[in-house]
């Protein structure tokens, strides 16, 4: 018995062929569009992006390697954390409201989020640099926790900063960063910073 399905003819096939070609070069524009404009983000854009911070923000990215060889070795101000955390955001838009008033050119950003959760080289090597100052847990585990903020200067930390990265739901953000406490915490990092800076002993 024969089918009474209509045969596609060559021009018909042809469109359809063409329309694929499209569809799909249409796909590898907007693919290679949308890398393109992230690759182009500056890392204060990308730290927009992310934290919900200012757009003036003094944010660098860094590689675990670099925050490494900054804490062997060399002198920043250096904010840890990551996006997932709600208490992160709060934190880098007070520092970087009091590094900006300080003049600071910039703050090394490292996301250690992953590097947590695989246990790496260069995180299982800042953790025990930092062991003296991060928090430990009952079962003795070393980690760090987001936010943290430290300085250092000479290979030598000046400054230590975690208080709000183990919170446990114990407080909101709005009920535990009042104004007070908010001045008192800007004029902490700001005498720090000065310290760092040389402004005081």
């Amino acid at each position: 018995m024969k089918s009474n399905k209509p045969k596609m003819n060559i021009w018909q096939k042809g469109f359809y062929l063409i329309s694929f070609i499209v569809l799909i070069g249409a796909f590898v524009y907007l693919g290679t569009k949308s890398y393109a404009s992230e690759s182009k983000m500056t890392d204060s854009e990308k730290f927009t992006l992310e934290f919900g911070a200012p757009q003036n923000n003094l944010f660098k990215y860094k590689k675990n390697s670099e925050i490494l060889e900054t804490l062997n070795t060399g002198s920043a101000l250096i904010f840890m954390g990551f996006p997932e955390n709600t208490w992160t955001s709060y934190y880098a838009d007070l520092l970087n409201e009091v590094a900006i008033k300080e003049n600071i050119k910039e703050i090394y950003f490292y996301n250690f989020y992953n590097d947590r959760r695989n246990d790496n080289y260069y995180y299982e090597n800042i953790v025990n640099y930092l062991a003296s100052y991060i928090t430990i847990l009952d079962d003795d585990t070393k980690n760090l926790y987001s936010p943290t903020f430290l300085i250092v200067k000479d290979g030598q930390v000046l400054y230590f900063d975690n208080e709000t990265s183990i919170m446990n739901g114990e407080s909101t953000i709005k009920d535990y960063w009042t104004s007070e406490k908010r001045n008192l915490k800007s004029e902490e990092i700001r005498n720090a910073i000065r310290v760092y800076k040389g402004n005081l002993s």
